[in-house]
């Protein structure tokens, strides 16, 4: 059986880990043992306390992997990235952190590997599904409904944070990138 370590077991790393758990062999790590907690009644799923920042962790962490998701928080991105490129494993990232990915493009090649960055819900995957699906047929309308609304919403804000509130804010204060 396949073997995917997922980084980050907040809101959406814990949804990711245990929606692999039904077909793959999953690890979550990640430095806070109440958000592994939230997986307990999920058996299958291995549960790992880590702190994901130090030089050469997560390169042992992920050894034994044949798939890596990356699900920590933006101001960790990158530095995981690269330390899972160093590791010689492929890997999807949804933390959408700041630097320029392609920056680490010499040291994928390099090192045979295949990562996929910005891979979150939206922007991400949404858009992912969007270009498959026009290059296949024509899209004349696309409808991509995300985001932290509660099925009972409270004032005042009427919002859930699903998503790290951190990166959140700093999707509003970050310069734009575009192609």
């Amino acid at each position: 059986m396949k073997k995917i370590t997922v980084l980050g077991a907040g809101l959406v790393g814990k949804a990711i880990a245990v929606d692999l758990s039904s077909s793959y062999e999953v690890t979550a790590v990640d430095q806070n043992a109440n958000a592994l907690g939230k997986l307990a009644r999920y058996p299958r799923i291995r549960k790992k306390i880590a702190d994901l920042r130090g030089e050469g962790v997560i390169r042992r962490i992920v050894a034994d992997s044949d798939l890596v998701i990356g699900a920590v928080p933006g101001f960790m991105g990158y530095f995981s990235v690269g330390e899972v490129i160093k590791a010689g494993k492929n890997m999807v990232d949804i933390s959408f952190f700041s630097e320029d990915p392609f920056d680490l493009d010499t040291l994928a090649k390099n090192n045979g590997v295949c990562i996929v960055t910005d891979c979150g819900i939206a922007p991400g995957m949404g858009n992912i599904i969007l270009g498959y699906h026009n290059e296949k047929m024509k899209v004349e309308r696309f409808r991509c409904l995300i985001g932290g609304l509660p099925m009972e919403r409270e004032w005042p804000w009427e919002y859930r944070a699903v998503f790290s509130p951190v990166d959140v804010i700093e999707e509003y204060i970050r310069p734009a990138r575009y192609i």
